[in-house]
């Protein structure tokens, strides 16, 4: 594995149909695999795979979930997100974060130019996210 060869954490990211992917990578593998997964904008309905319908209780590495308080995408929907954690059941530290700001969103709500996207807080959503995978808490 990378993590094994490199002697470095691994960690994966997904955003909106990514989180599909990333979740079910995680309960696929262990800890020797990847270090811990991160989940943004999360697909919580309607999609095959969607993050809460998959197996999240055989997760056990650490997770955040990142969400727009305003996302608008409907596969996405932020009262849904909680599904997520309340599935993590397994995972030794699991993180749930509504962040609300940026701005001027344009377009498809299911894309980068909308809060889907964190517009207008880009920097400020992978500082989050790097800080949290240098020390992951609750």
């Amino acid at each position: 594995s990378l993590k094994k060869d490199s002697g470095l954490p691994v960690w994966v990211v997904g955003t909106s149909m990514g989180t599909i992917s990333a979740t079910a990578l995680a309960t696929a593998v262990g800890k020797e695999e990847v270090s811990g997964i991160v989940l943004t904008s999360s697909v919580t309905k309607k999609k095959t795979g969607a993050v809460p319908e998959q197996k999240l209780e055989s997760i056990r590495i650490p997770v955040l979930v990142v969400h727009h308080e305003f996302d608008e995408c409907k596969i996405c929907v932020p009262s849904e997100v909680s599904q997520i954690i309340k599935g993590l059941k397994n995972a030794p530290i699991r993180k749930e974060v509504y962040v609300k700001g940026g701005a001027n969103p344009t377009g498809n709500p299911c894309k980068a130019l909308h809060w889907h996207g964190f517009i207008g807080m880009e920097k400020e959503v992978v500082e989050l996210i790097s800080t949290w995978i240098k020390n992951p808490g609750p």
